[in-house]
This record gives structure tokens, C-alpha cells and sequence, in this order.
């Protein structure tokens, strides 16, 4: 069972308020009889503050897709590179000892990809393999983690080196307002994150072992969430079915993967969950029978940095082993939920 030895994170330089946000929002929709009543979303996102790329003027400052593509690349790779090396730096791995490399984004393009332009930016071996996935959304961190464990149980000499990256801001245009913008300006920001996975055979190494995981394509509507490409961007789409989804769908998927490994949800300590505002929390809290201590890492993230897309089961994760929370024995569950409708589930233990 490979082990995650390390977690680390990167936040571009500025911090907007909530408040802020929805001030700044709310000038932007004046007007638009649409949009309004959706205002109310930045009070019940369960985020106080979130880390942008660039100040609130430039995402109403009319810049084209183009331009905000090219500011993607230049501040995601930026972000990821600062991630990665705080990683290693925590696993006190030298970045020519990482066999592969599995790059993650869904808010911006680039050929080459970002994880090109990341390999002599961190000092990562010319031959080290890359593994670069798009359009995952929220379960691409989730995704890449199981990928390069599986990476691992075939290599169990090797390590690989997870790296998440979005600029979720990018995506933002003036130009297109309806009330799935207005949600995506209220719940997401911009960050990176990076776990440093190690085979069995890696000496020395600490950290939770991913026990298992279980990867799903299942029957939803495909437009839960997902992009809808225009010509000036991508533009968020999200249902509000989101939570009887999870409800309905997602529950019994969670129930079925727990018992695959002869436990009860009762067993697990700890979870990593898909953040959310006051809808998806009481879902975990009614549905899943979880309590506050259950929910509180995942809404420490949700308030502290807000949504960041696929990075954000990772900064939850690396929070969850940085404060010393978890102790020998103890089990956990990666959950997260993406376009498709897709599901995946990973089985950590201590």
C-alpha cells in the first residue's frame, strides 16, 4: 500500500474578503433582475476569504479569453511549482527522485502543458513520466491521487508526485452573468497543491496509506457540473441538483465502497469531503449521519480558501496531516465528486 509522505500548498498573493467579494459582485449585477436574488450565496457559502491571482479589478476589466489564458499559464505554473517544492521540501525528497509526475487542472489550457513547463522549473529529471488530466473538476486531485498510487503498487520503488493547480478566477467574464457565475464568484478561488506518493519499497517513508480506491462514471445528468465552451471562455455550469445527488446517488455509492472493505461509516475517523455551502453541509450532516467533527476540516478549507476546484481535496488532506489530527489505527475516506457525473473514493489509513 503506497503511502502519501507529504502535502503541500500554495496561495497567490491576494486576499479578498467575503465581503469584498460580494460588495464588489453585487455593483457588477446591478440591474440584472436574473442574477440578484443569487447575491444571497456569499453569505451562505461558509467562506470568509479566498486568495486571487490579481486584484478584483481585473476580473471586470473586459480581458479576452486569450488574455486570461495566457495569465493561467504563466500564475498556475507559478502556484504549482511553489506547491511542489513545498511538498518535497516536507518530505525531504530531492525533486530528481520522483519517477512520475500526474498534473491536474480544469481551468485553463496550454500546449505544452503545465506539467512540461514544470519539470526544469522544480528540477524534476528530464525522463521523469508525466501523466497530465484535464476536465476532471473537483475529482481531479482526488483522481490523480488514486492514479499514482496505482503508479506505486506497480512501482514500489519508485515515487510520484501529485500536483494540483486552478486559477478558478480565470475563468470569470463580465461579459456573461447568469446565476451559475454568481455562485462560481462566491464559492471558488485560486490555489495549488501538491502529495508526494511513495511505493512500498521507498525507505523511510511516513504518512497515511492509500488502502483502496474506487473510480466511477455514473448515472446523473451530465450537466451537474461541467464547463460550456464559448468563445469568450469556459462557463460554469452547476445544477442545483447537487445535493439530492449526493443524497440520492452518492450515499449509497460511499455505504457499498466502505463495506467492500468489511467496515461501517462508523469506522472511519476522518473524511475528506467535496466542499460546499449550507445545502451539501446539512447533506453530510442528515444523510450521511456525520457530525461536526467529521465536517470540520473540510469547512476550515471551505472558509480559509474557498473551493479551488481539483486542488481542494488536497489542501484539505494536507491540513488533516499537518495538524496531527489523525493517530496509528485510525481510517479515512477521500470523496469527491466531478463532471460526467463522476465519483471517486480512496481509502486512507494510519
Amino acid at each position: 500500500m503506497p503511502r502519501i509522505t507529504a502535502v503541500g500548498t500554495a496561495l497567490p498573493p491576494n486576499r479578498i474578503r467575503q465581503d469584498e467579494a460580494a460588495a464588489w459582485c453585487g455593483k457588477l449585477c446591478a440591474g440584472n433582475r436574473d442574477v440578484q436574488p443569487y447575491l444571497g450565496v456569499f453569505r451562505t457559502a461558509g467562506v470568509q476569504e479566498r486568495f486571487l491571482s490579481f486584484p478584483l479589478a481585473y476580473y471586470n476589466s473586459g480581458k479576452t479569453f486569450e488574455e486570461r489564458n495566457a495569465d493561467f499559464v504563466e500564475k498556475g505554473t507559478e502556484l504549482a511549482a511553489k506547491a511542489a517544492l513545498d511538498c518535497l521540501r516536507k518530505a525531504g525528497v530531492k525533486p530528481e527522485l520522483v519517477e512520475h509526475l500526474f498534473f491536474v487542472t480544469t481551468t485553463g489550457l496550454a500546449t505544452p502543458n503545465l506539467d512540461t513547463l514544470l519539470v526544469p522549473k522544480i528540477g524534476l529529471k528530464s525522463d521523469v513520466r508525466r501523466s497530465p488530466l484535464f476536465g476532471q473538476g473537483c475529482a481531479g486531485g482526488a483522481a490523480a491521487l488514486a492514479r499514482a498510487a496505482e503508479y506505486a503498487k506497480g512501482h514500489p520503488r519508485h515515487r510520484a508526485l501529485v500536483v494540483a493547480a486552478e486559477l478558478c478566477g480565470q475563468v470569470f467574464t463580465p461579459h456573461a452573468l447568469t446565476p451559475a457565475d454568481v455562485v462560481g464568484a462566491a464559492l471558488f478561488g485560486d490555489g495549488a497543491a501538491a502529495a508526494l506518493v511513495a511505493g512500498d519499497e521507498v525507505q523511510g517513508t511516513v504518512g497515511p496509506r492509500i488502502m483502496g480506491s474506487r473510480s466511477l462514471v455514473v448515472d446523473g445528468p451530465e450537466d451537474l457540473m461541467c464547463w460550456l465552451f464559448t468563445s469568450d471562455g469556459m462557463r460554469l455550469i452547476l445544477s442545483e441538483g447537487l445535493p439530492d445527488f449526493l443524497a440520492e446517488t452518492v450515499k449509497p455509492l460511499v455505504d457499498d465502497f466502505i463495506l467492500s472493505w468489511a467496515m461501517q461509516r462508523g469506522k472511519i475517523r476522518h473524511y475528506i469531503l467535496p466542499p460546499g455551502g449550507e445545502d451539501i453541509l446539512g447533506v453530510y450532516r442528515e444523510d450521511f449521519g456525520l457530525s461536526g467533527a467529521n465536517l470540520e476540516p473540510t469547512q476550515a478549507s471551505m472558509a480559509k480558501v474557498g473551493n479551488l476546484a481539483a486542488a481542494s481535496s488536497l489542501f484539505v488532506l494536507g491540513d488533516l496531516m499537518g495538524e496531527g489530527r489523525a493517530h496509528p489505527g485510525d481510517k479515512g475516506l477521500l470523496l469527491s465528486v466531478g463532471p460526467g457525473p463522476t465519483v471517486e473514493l480512496s481509502l486512507l489509513g494510519w
